[in-house]
């Protein structure tokens, strides 16, 4: 697979993924949180295409930001968003005791919702990536040894 094309959509992707979280927030929803976690997941396998390295198929976005160099330096910035893999199925789900948790408050949503538009950002401007032309490449789709 190219990874011009798959880091530059993955960043599309979580943009709309994002951008869906928002506007279910807006409506109260309790998947707002699941989408915010979409848009996360998305961003750090953006990242690890751009080490040559696969996510796996689970939603364990702290073993996955494991993978990341220590030399990149956008590593920090993907800690801060690695905690919503546990919104991955925490609020699509009864619990097992069949149970439906509350969603999480309008205060944490947008602190993690900043969080993945941060990240969001530096990865658009790092890779070069036009979210808005669909199916074209991102400029710099290598690993990121340096911000702009």
């Amino acid at each position: 697979m190219a990874t011009d094309l798959l880091v530059a959509n993955l960043l599309r992707l979580a943009k709309g993924d994002l951008d869906d979280a928002r506007r279910l927030a807006a409506a109260s929803s309790r998947n707002a949180i699941y989408h915010c976690e979409q848009a996360a997941e998305k961003l750090i396998r953006a990242v690890l295409a751009s080490e040559g390295k696969h996510g796996g198929i689970r939603h364990l976005l702290w073993e996955m930001v494991d993978q990341v160099p220590d030399e990149n330096p956008v590593k920090p910035l993907l800690r801060a968003i690695q905690d919503l893999g546990g919104y991955a199925t925490a609020y699509r789900y009864p619990t097992s005791a069949g149970r439906i948790l509350a969603m999480p408050g309008a205060a944490e949503f947008q602190t993690q919702a900043s969080n993945v538009e941060r990240v969001l950002n530096t990865l658009v401007s790092a890779f070069l990536v036009d979210l808005s032309s669909t199916n074209a490449v991102a400029g710099r789709p290598g690993p990121i040894r340096g911000l702009p």
